[in-house]
């Protein structure tokens, strides 16, 4: 059977793994088979072909056909992918009651221990590495949470849309608390409405210069490093006033001549 590497690597995505993937893509195409028919068309070893499937079963992708001999069966494209969202947020919350039960005590438990080792720091001096689009904007929405004073942030078309979808609550409560918060960002006339939205919470201004970082209180900063469309994002977070000021006073340089939007 020809495999369809788009569909592989998209069944990857969501938890199949490579023989998984196979099996299942070689009963979608050929219907029923039979155990030896699967390691055959699938190219997968006799000897891992009955484990692979039972995963399948469990997983919501595979059923068995009673009969002689035994022929095994696809669930449909979409009922397979309804019982894996199923399953992904069955666990979601089974991890969230979790961490519920546990949170006030490990909170109590880490705090101790993070309390002992404070001392031996340097909060002050800080250079480190942020991976994954998640962490990532987490650890900016954690920023502007904790801001006192102000939040300036510079970016670009997809960082207007990011921004808005994971910091918009956060920004929100900024403003409430006081903080002045001034976004600038270099977008095309199509992301042009999306900059002006932020325009709710935030002072906006349209540049035509690159940049993409965040700084909070002119002492923190974050600067993104890798492509905004990429799952595995990168940043440096950077706690360090001199260097935090020195990107602030970018971002001021850049304010000055920005095209005001009029909100």
């Amino acid at each position: 059977m020809l495999v369809n590497e788009n569909a592989m690597n998209l069944l990857k995505r969501i938890g199949l793994n490579q023989y998984e993937s196979r099996i299942y893509t070689s009963l979608l195409s050929s219907g029923t088979l039979t155990a030896g028919e699967i390691s055959e068309f699938a190219h997968v070893p006799r000897s891992r072909v009955y484990d692979v499937l039972t995963s399948l079963e469990k997983k919501g992708f595979a059923v068995i056909q009673v009969g002689r001999p035994v022929r095994y069966l696809a669930v449909s494209p979409e009922d397979a992918l309804h019982r894996v969202k199923a399953n992904f947020e069955e666990e979601y919350n089974s991890r969230l009651n979790t961490l519920d039960k546990l949170e006030n005590n490990l909170r109590e438990e880490l705090e101790t221990i993070y309390e002992q080792g404070k001392g031996l720091m340097e909060p002050d001096d800080v250079i480190g590495v942020l991976r994954g689009r998640v962490n990532l904007y987490n650890h900016l929405k954690q920023m502007i949470e904790s801001s006192d004073e102000r939040i300036v942030k510079m970016t670009t078309d997809a960082g207007v849309t990011r921004l808005d979808k994971h910091c918009k609550s956060s920004l929100e409560n900024a403003k409430k608390r006081g903080v002045q918060t001034r976004i600038i960002a270099n977008v095309s006339d199509k992301a042009h409405k999306n900059l002006k939205s932020l325009g709710s919470h935030s002072d906006v201004r349209k540049t035509k210069i690159n940049g993409r970082f965040l700084v909070k209180d002119g002492k923190e900063a974050v600067i993104i490093t890798s492509p905004e469309d990429t799952q595995q994002m990168t940043g440096l977070w950077i706690k360090n006033p001199y260097l935090a000021s020195w990107l602030e006073g970018m971002f001021d340089h850049a304010w000055e001549k920005g095209e005001s939007l009029g909100v």
